[in-house]
Order: structure tokens, then sequence, then C-alpha cells
């Protein structure tokens, strides 16, 4: 049975074979961020955007974990101190220090770091990026039957820009990602396992806003019901290992950052994503009206995933959409989060019939190209990206995208 009325997942119907005038500026595109994480290390800024050096979003990760471990839990509340440790503890690391660089996830993310804790600064930073593209690999490749089409999927998401960026930076999307295709893969056969899966998300909550509200759409009551439990064992477990004081402490931070941000986040973190809300401001909208921009983009990505999981859509088709959603709807987000959008548009590509127009490989080649013109705030084409999820939304959305019903 599908997510919501039964009809089973479509076979491929034709592998991803993009057009030479698309696939070659792609792959010098996806070369040349590769050769920055690279060249990072021995010539910072040298050939693109100056990431200072490798790791560095790892160092807020990494730094985190540790000073947990070591008794000093409280500093991970503080911005500015411990910005002031990060600075201290990898300056051997840095090529400049950094500017502000605050905690501002749950403690049920830590659960999921401890496993790296021992492995070093590097070593962990290395093992994190291979366990989790891995776990991606197999997600994927498990939407995915014909070996043909889950070689060229693979291929297509993780040597992507913003999957090179994600690399250079140590972030979480390839987790992130995984868990959204695998969790939403796996609640056809496995609800309850399902559900588990993606109730992992609240590790980053900013990306699990709109699983309830697809699981309630396609009626998978069950799966609810395990990614709520999912959560709260994620929540007892680091209450358990951590202390309970961290999430007395955790609360009131992202009750204040939410009610009424620290400018110092703002001006370091908020504005160097591209999310609605950032772009709305840099188009010259004030933040009250870009707050509410950003409400809209939320409730209309909402809406979407309702109206997905609602139809007959195919079970990767209703992950596009979800994945796109999710990315519009997130009041932050970075150039690495485009790999969400890469896997929307795969599912997009793969789900309309061949031969595809040209047409449909640009829009392709837009959301590839994404990251290499990011942030906003440093290239102004960038202010118009929230389009791009809207565009991949409706075009997803349209009854002519999904599979016959002979192919489901």
């Amino acid at each position: 049975m599908d997510l919501a009325h039964g009809a089973g997942s479509f076979e491929q119907r034709g592998a991803l074979h993009p057009p030479a005038v698309v696939l070659i500026p792609s792959l010098v595109m996806s070369l040349y961020v590769w050769l920055i994480l690279v060249t990072t290390i021995p010539y910072p800024g040298k050939i693109g955007l100056d990431y200072n050096t490798l790791g560095t979003d790892w160092m807020v990760f990494y730094g985190a974990i540790r000073s947990v471990l070591d008794g000093n839990a409280p500093l991970i509340f503080d911005g500015d101190r411990f910005t002031d440790f990060l600075n201290t503890a990898f300056a051997g690391w840095l090529s400049k220090p950094l500017e502000f660089r605050p905690w501002a996830y749950p403690p049920s993310f830590l659960v999921l770091l401890l496993p790296f804790a021992p492995l070093g600064f590097f070593g962990s930073y290395v093992a994190f990026q291979v366990v989790t593209a891995a776990l991606l690999a197999v997600a994927l490749r498990a939407s995915v039957g014909a070996a043909l089409a889950s070689g060229a999927l693979l291929a297509a998401v993780l040597i992507c820009p913003a999957s090179a960026i994600n690399t250079i930076n140590g972030q979480a999307v390839f987790l992130v990602a995984a868990l959204i295709v695998g969790g939403f893969g796996l609640l056809e056969q496995r609800p309850y396992l399902g559900g588990l899966v993606l109730g992992l998300l609240t590790f980053k909550p900013q990306f699990c806003i709109l699983v309830p509200i697809a699981l309630v759409a396609a009626g998978q009551w069950r799966a609810l019901l395990a990614s709520g439990l999912s959560a709260l064992a994620l929540m007892i477990a680091s209450g358990l290992i951590f202390g309970w004081d961290l999430w007395l402490r955790w609360f009131p931070v992202i009750f204040e950052n939410l009610v009424s941000p620290s400018e110092k986040w703002i001006e370091y973190g908020r504005m160097w994503g591209h999310s609605v809300y950032t772009c709305a401001v840099l188009l010259g909208a004030p933040a009250r009206l870009a707050s509410w921009i950003q409400l809209l983009a939320t409730l209309g990505a909402a809406i979407s995933v309702i109206i997905a999981f609602r139809s007959r859509l195919g079970t990767r088709e209703k992950t596009a959409v979800f994945l796109a959603a999710t990315v519009l709807a997130a009041p932050h987000s970075g150039p690495y989060d485009g790999t969400l959008l890469v896997i929307a548009a795969a599912f997009w590509l793969m789900a309309r019939r061949a031969p595809l127009p040209l047409w449909c490989w640009t829009l392709a080649f837009m959301v590839w190209l994404l990251p290499l013109v990011s942030p906003p705030l440093m290239f102004p084409v960038a202010r118009v990206a929230p389009l791009l999820p809207v565009l991949l939304i409706v075009l997803l959305l349209r009854p002519e995208v999904s599979a016959p019903e002979y192919a489901r």
C-alpha cells in the first residue's frame, strides 16, 4: 500500500540521463566546489568563498559534545563564551577567528554526536560525513529499485555542489536527507519503523515541523505514534546521559530566539542563510513583514504537504514534495540544505515520462547551481531562491506528473 491511497511504489521508467548541455556544466561546477574543499586548508578563499577552514560547523557540534562530557555544559548556552571557546580550542585549525557560532540545537542532538566524540575533532568530522553519506546512499538506493537508476541518483546527490558545501562545513544534511527519504520509504511496509526514523528528525527541529502534518494527512496513525515515541526516547536518552539541566537551559534559550532573536544571531546566522525570511529582508522588506512572509511560506508548505499526502501520488513524489516544502518552511537553512532540493528535483525528473524536455533539465540544473550563488547576502540573484522549491512543489502536484496506474 502507498502512503495514503493504497498504490504500490512505481517502477523506475528510466534512469537520469541529462543532455550534454546540462551534464557537462553541472560536472564542471561540482568539480569546482570539491576543489574548494581540497584547497580550503592551505589556501582558504583563493578560488571561491572563504570558508576559513574545513569543518567550522562541525566545530560547533564537536565543541558542544566535548564541553558537555567535560562537565562544562552551561558553556554551550552562552553564544559569546562558546564562540570564544571554539576560537581558543581550534586556533590551530582556523585561518581567522570565528565571529559568532552559538549552539542552537536541542540536547537530543548530543546523543547522535556521542559515538563520534572519542575520535577527536578531525577523526569525528570525517567519520560523521562518511557515516551519514553512507546512510543517505542506503536510503536513496532503497527508494530506487533499478541499479542503473540508483547509481545515477547517488551520483547526482552525493557529488552536487550542496553536498560538497555540506562536507566543507561539516554539516548534517546527509543525515537529515537519509531520515526523510528512509522514513517515508519505510511507511508502506513498516509504518512503525518509518515513524521511528522520522521522529529522529527532531535533532534539527526546523526540518521536522512538517512530519506530523504529513503523517496525519496520510492517515498514518501508527507511524505518527511511533515518531512521537522516537522523539520522546531521544529526549529521555539525552536527559539520562547528560542530565535534565540541559533541557531546562535549552527551552528558555530557544523560546527567546523565537520571540526576540539576538542581533548577533540575525547578523551572523540567519542573514547568511537563504530562508524566505532572509531573502525577503534582503529584497527590502522590514523584519516584521519578512517574518509574516516566512509564516505564510510555512503555511503554504504545510498545505502542499497535506495535498500531496492525501493524493494518489507515488511515494517518491510525496517525499519530493516534503523535501521541497521542508526547505521552504525552514526558518533557517544554508546552501548545504540544497541537497534536499537536489533529491526532490531528481525524484520529480524520475516521475516524468521520458524523453524529458530540455526545460526540465534546465530547472534541475538551476537547483543544482543554487549553492554556487549562495548566500543571498553576497549574491543578489539568489534572493529569489525560494521560488525554486515553490516551482518544484507546483510541478510535483500537477496530475500528469504522477506515474500511471500500471507503473505503480
